[in-house]
């Protein structure tokens, strides 16, 4: 029986004409792998989102392949930036389309990161397994572009989640990798590096000759390449500069701009600033414009050109590098991301830095000026991605991946799970030092605060709560770190067993706690409540019956807070549904508090001593 995947690729349909202000490599990787695997005997649909009424909902791609239209926010093009708020409604019509169908699918593939909220989902309620291939990570974007970054706040977070769920990640290069590893702490284990790839079928060396012919170009003259969407972050800009610098040098020098939606604003926007850049460089007689082009057509592009060049501020991967070196067509591209990886200094092309057209007009004209050295990055280029870099090649490594994933195909083992269980905790870890510092500091200065006026603090829990709010009592009033210093007033609420056991047989245990802070507590003590829930009567009642004799009450928390969260003038919350997960942290918390209020108390009572020595020596 065929194996049946579910590629969910939001806003990248295979469909789509290339060049679009959000068109470009991820519908080819999506339309060239579909098509690939199905050679290999997969069954492929793929969910992308409805952009004009006249989409029937599902289309025949190829043979086992299915483009499947889904309705989610208006039917129309939107920048893929607008795009978020609408993934619900995609994934509730994809899981309403699989039971309506009746469809099982083995796994899911998920491209780009808000279609990884829609493979969470489908795993959640589904249980079906699923890969991801970001294309673009949402902090590497942020890096680069800052305020210019169109996309939600939420981003970041939503990958670290998808992160978190996935079964398996697909870098495309050794920088993705890195990037995925140091910016989104991802395991290593987790990850595959699989590059993109090209059809030799669509690209391939036509002769320079007869490729000018075949487009109309002028023989004499000779061609740079730029190929690609015309937004701001593919550093067109900086390619014009580098033609501006080499006007006068090389009279038959022309440069080819290919791509872009001429009816879309923001590429009239950005084409009509690269037009005025144009005019500042005195070269607008050698610079084209060109708009979108066929498939069909591309091959004869790059290969009417001397030289293919592309240099943006940042590229997760680059198809059309390679596009190009499969024509026979050397590559100066920038040295990062997937460039770095594909072309080979000094061998297909040349690397260099972005936005530095000084040194790009410096490679560009030591290549023109030694036709040899061309030649034969001619020659390499071809068999270099010819052996590493075909669609062909790159879906076999895929199949491997799909294999080690499929239910029927794996058995998780324990040392599976541990791992998983070990990367869940860290990904909390994470979430909690990116959000709880603050609190806890705040919480540390009022601990001081009270410790210092001579009041004392009362710790409670339940079950595993209870055995830290002791641990807790049991570091202040003995010591953290600072040995020799005087205990702390701190008392745990849940030691004195029998008034615990009496209160609760003649009142209830929802009490236990309330009626030792009635009889203990004075204004100006604090009492800290622990608790995964934050839905424990016992504590609800302990935190009216503390702000009722006006102490200061402090929560430390899990999920969502629970009733507790508006009872507690101060508040940590650990952002985790997980109880075992919230306890770990939580300890870490209470240890975090205990080091930071025995520096502070320590460091107060010697610059009081200091204070009094300074009286009576004055």
């Amino acid at each position: 029986m065929k194996k049946r995947i579910a590629f969910i690729s939001d806003h990248a349909s295979p469909l789509a004409t290339l060049g679009g202000i959000d068109s470009g490599g991820q519908n080819v990787y999506v339309a060239e792998v579909a098509r690939c695997l199905s050679h290999l005997g997969y069954e492929i649909d793929i969910f992308t989102r409805r952009t004009a009424v006249e989409q029937k909902e599902i289309i025949k791609f190829e043979e086992h392949i299915r483009v499947i239209h889904i309705t989610a926010g208006p039917v129309q093009d939107l920048p893929k930036e607008e795009l978020y708020s609408y993934m619900p409604q995609f994934s509730e019509q994809v899981q309403y389309f699989i039971e309506v169908q009746n469809i099982h699918y083995d796994l899911i593939h998920a491209h780009f990161w808000l279609s990884g909220m829609i493979a969470m989902d489908l795993k959640r309620e589904l249980g079906i397994p699923f890969v991801i291939t970001f294309h673009a990570l949402g902090m590497v974007r942020r890096q680069h572009q800052g305020a210019e970054d169109r996309f939600p706040k939420q981003r970041e977070i939503v990958e670290q989640d998808i992160i978190l769920h996935a079964d398996k990640i697909i870098a495309e290069c050794p920088n993705d990798m890195k990037d995925l590893m140091h910016l989104y702490h991802a395991p290593q284990e987790k990850i595959e590096i699989i590059p993109c790839g090209y059809n030799p079928e669509d690209f391939y060396p036509v002769s320079n000759k007869q490729a000018k012919i075949k487009l109309g170009l002028q023989l004499e003259h000779q061609y740079i390449l730029q190929l690609g969407r015309i937004v701001p972050r593919k550093g067109i800009d900086n390619v014009i500069e580098a033609i501006g610098l080499l006007n006068g040098k090389f009279p038959n020098l022309r440069l080819l701009i290919v791509g872009g939606d001429f009816s879309d604003p923001a590429t009239q926007k950005e084409i009509k600033r690269l037009k005025q850049i144009c005019q500042e460089k005195k070269i607008e007689d050698k610079v084209q414009f060109l708009g979108n082009k066929g498939r069909d057509e591309l091959k004869y592009y790059y290969s009417a050109s001397e030289i293919f060049v592309t240099t943006p501020w940042y590229e997760p991967f680059g198809i059309t590098p390679l596009e190009a070196m499969a024509c026979g067509t050397p590559v100066i591209g920038s040295d990062v991301g997937g460039i770095s990886f594909t072309v080979r200094n000094n061998e297909t092309g040349r690397l260099v830095s972005p936005q530095e057209p000084a040194q790009l007009a410096s490679n560009i004209m030591d290549l023109l000026s030694d036709q040899d050295a061309l030649m034969t990055m001619r020659n390499n280029a071809v068999s270099h991605v010819k052996r590493l870099f075909t669609w062909e090649c790159v879906s076999d490594q895929i199949n491997d991946l799909y294999q080690k994933l499929i239910p029927d195909a794996v058995e998780k083992d324990d040392l599976v799970e541990l791992k998983e269980y070990f990367h869940d905790a860290t990904q909390v870890l994470l979430k909690s030092a990116n959000t709880l510092p603050k609190d806890i500091i705040k919480v540390a200065n009022q601990m001081v605060a009270t410790l210092i006026k001579g009041n004392k603090i009362m710790i409670c829990g339940n079950g595993g709560s209870a055995a830290e709010s002791q641990h807790f009592v049991a570091e202040l009033v003995g010591r953290f770190e600072i040995p020799e210093r005087s205990g702390y007033a701190a008392i745990s609420l849940n030691t004195d067993s029998a008034v615990m056991t009496a209160w609760a047989n003649d009142f209830g245990y929802e009490y236990i706690f309330q009626r030792q802070v009635q009889s203990l507590g004075n204004p100006g003590d604090m009492l800290i409540c622990l608790s995964t829930s934050g839905n424990s009567p016992s504590l609800l009642h302990a935190l009216q019956q503390a702000n009722s004799q006006q102490m200061t009450t402090v929560n430390i928390l899990g999920s969502s807070g629970g009733n507790a969260l508006s009872l507690g003038e101060y508040n940590i919350v650990v952002p985790s549904d997980e109880t075992a997960h919230i306890q770990e942290i939580h300890l870490l918390i209470i240890h975090q508090l205990c080091r930071l209020v025995e520096q502070k108390v320590e460091h107060e009572i010697l610059r009081e001593k200091n204070k009094k020595e300074h009286k009576l020596i004055a």
